[in-house]
């Protein structure tokens, strides 16, 4: 019984989008609720904090990725790019100034 509870929530319960804190108090009421053993509670409660931990590093990279990806579909210019062109016209200003 215990080993579906923890698979069904470390498989569906949106821990990506979970907070440490939530994550922790979830796996403390699952762990009461099944009648685990105090290490075998906190074993579940670090795994469940760890996965969820894992899976929101997971999540931001895969929408920065995406992220990153429209922008060089929409061809906008990134904050490098602008950067770029700033010192560009910079460098240009001075030489221009220098010749004058």
């Amino acid at each position: 019984m215990f080993d579906l509870i923890r698979k069904t929530m470390l498989t569906g319960v949106g821990l990506a989008v979970m907070t440490k804190e939530r994550a922790e108090e979830m796996a403390r009421e699952i762990a009461e609720t099944a009648k685990l053993s105090s290490d075998k509670g906190q074993e579940f409660v670090e795994e469940v904090v760890g996965k969820s931990e894992k899976m929101r590093k997971e999540l931001e990279e895969t929408v920065q990725r995406v992220v990153n990806d429209t922008l060089k579909r929409t061809d906008l210019p990134t904050r490098d790019d602008l950067a770029q062109l700033r010192a560009r016209v910079e460098e240009l200003e001075r030489a221009q100034a220098a010749k004058s």
